[in-house]
């Protein structure tokens, strides 16, 4: 079973995430961190198969978040993949430079992230 870490400000992201993972037939569990300190708290009891992080969140964003946990030796292992409402060209650069295993932007289709959790899934 793989699980998967949401950091996110959006509660409501939690529940379209539990619904692409049941929908993807993956045999995957989802947890939802409000924020860095919660996320970081939640990382040193147990550790997912993959980190879901959003870019835009108040106070410390995605890239601030990406770079901490990447810099702690027991965490750099995990995969973290950039997940926002919008992604440029300069934020996916200074992601993947920071240590993002991909960026992929939030979708209003559930289908969309479901293909998006199969492929990824996959890979980790």
């Amino acid at each position: 079973m793989k699980s998967i870490l949401l950091i996110d400000d959006d509660a409501d992201e939690i529940s379209i995430l539990n619904e692409a993972v049941e929908m993807s037939g993956t045999d995957s569990v989802c947890d939802w961190a409000q924020g860095f300190e919660v996320a970081y708290s939640l990382l040193k009891g147990n550790q997912p198969d993959l980190i879901l992080l959003d870019y835009n969140m108040p106070g410390r964003d995605g890239l601030f978040c990406l770079e901490e946990i990447k810099r702690n030796q027991d965490f750099r292992h995990i995969p973290i993949v950039m997940y926002s409402t919008y992604i440029d060209y300069g934020l996916r650069q200074e992601a993947m430079k920071k240590g993002a295993f991909r960026c992929i932007q939030k979708t209003t289709s559930v289908h969309d992230l479901v293909r998006e959790l199969q492929n990824l899934l996959i890979q980790v």
